[in-house]
């Protein structure tokens, strides 16, 4: 297996990250948690997923808390699935 990268998010300050990163680490204990706090609406606004997305590659593994993590709706969660599927990379969604 690649890389495992945990990708956390979350919509408000107030809210805490941290039990996003508990949750990755108790099932991916060496994934890469990268961190993002965003309050908007648009999938290519998210300059840490956009990251992550442009550099992993087949055999790489993206963990996310909940598939809400991904995307803001079906259409576009599924489209990133199928690309990244496509790609040889695999996601899992605690």
């Amino acid at each position: 297996m690649g890389r495992i990268y945990g990708y956390c998010r979350i919509s408000t300050k107030q809210q805490s990250i941290e039990r996003q990163v508990r949750n990755i680490k108790a099932v991916h204990p060496d994934a890469i948690i990268v961190k993002e706090v965003f309050t908007g609406t648009s999938f290519q606004g998210r300059k840490e997923l956009d990251r992550i997305l442009k550099q992993v590659q087949k055999g790489d593994l993206i963990v996310f808390d909940s598939v809400s993590r991904m995307s803001r709706n079906a259409e576009e969660g599924f489209k990133a699935y199928q690309e990244l599927y496509n790609r040889g990379v695999e996601l899992v969604f605690l």
